[in-house]
């Protein structure tokens, strides 16, 4: 695939990102025919990403992850350079981003593609709200931090009923994040398998549960306490009793462009984890 458009997406909060997408900007300005950038919350412009070959990120896993909510109707690959602190979705860190791009753009890598989910929730079936995740959606407590009383049903048999502070749907993506952390096993991501997982559960099944491709999960607000829904981190709806969320496969994937070996992912789980365990 010839890479002529190559866009930059750079997260404003982090100071030197902007001047670094200045600098990579030049750099490429001699090398594609169309470089725009973009804050990556000015993003939805569809000038910047509409026509991209591959999209540049300067952020951490954040960043990616609006990037690959951006870019998934397009099917623009997606190339990280690490401003953050972990790093798991990126490819490149800040001295190897040239070095990174030059291979990139020279034809030497190749496609990652990753399952998103399609997430909508609902209310007396009437749509709410619908958004795409990399990572997960999660039904939580509400605002009054109470633990929230969820039925969770796969294709339309109940699975189970959770008293708890939440449950996490993820993807492959998604085991390494959130869902790590609730105790949830990690899971290569070439899988497109949705990840199940109770957030503190409290007399009620606690052990996460890994489901079959192409299944469609429901969790059901039962109990009087409202819940909250966010989807890769970002706020999404005010849920009450008999509401409904939907989690299923996304027509659309994350397209990611490597130059490393293909066993990358368990080096950068060494990487990435074993040093923040020995903190």
């Amino acid at each position: 695939m010839n890479l002529e458009r190559v866009a930059i997406l750079y997260n404003a909060r982090i100071p030197h990102a902007r001047s670094l997408a200045r600098e990579i900007e030049d750099w490429l300005s001699s090398h594609v025919t169309q470089v725009p950038v973009c804050a990556i919350d000015d993003a939805a412009d569809p000038r910047c990403l509409s026509e991209a070959d591959l999209v540049v990120t300067l952020g951490g896993d954040g960043s990616i992850l609006q990037a690959a909510r951006l870019t998934a109707p397009y099917r623009a690959l997606i190339l990280g350079v690490n401003l953050g602190r972990v790093g798991f979705l990126t490819e490149a860190e800040v001295g190897a981003w040239e070095d990174v791009l030059s291979r990139t753009l020279a034809g030497e890598y190749w496609v990652e593609e990753r399952m998103m989910l399609r997430v909508t929730s609902w209310r007396d079936n009437e749509l709410m709200s619908e958004a795409e995740a990399l990572n997960d959606a999660v039904v939580g407590r509400g605002a009054r931090g109470r633990a929230v009383h969820l039925r969770a049903s796969v294709d339309g048999g109940e699975l189970a009923t959770y008293v708890a502070d939440g449950v996490i749907i993820a993807t492959a993506t998604g085991s390494t994040a959130y869902a790590l952390a609730a105790g949830g096993p990690i899971l290569p991501p070439e899988l497109r398998n949705i990840l199940l997982v109770p957030v503190a559960p409290h007399l009620s099944m606690e052990r996460p549960i890994v489901l079959a491709e192409g299944v469609t999960v429901e969790i059901a607000v039962m109990g009087r306490r409202a819940a909250h829904l966010m989807v890769d981190g970002q706020s999404q709806a005010e849920l009450d009793r008999g509401d409904v969320v939907t989690v299923e496969a996304s027509a659309n994937v994350a397209r990611f462009a490597r130059v490393r070996e293909q066993t990358y992912f368990y080096k950068t789980l060494v990487k990435r984890l074993v040093p923040r365990n020995d903190k």
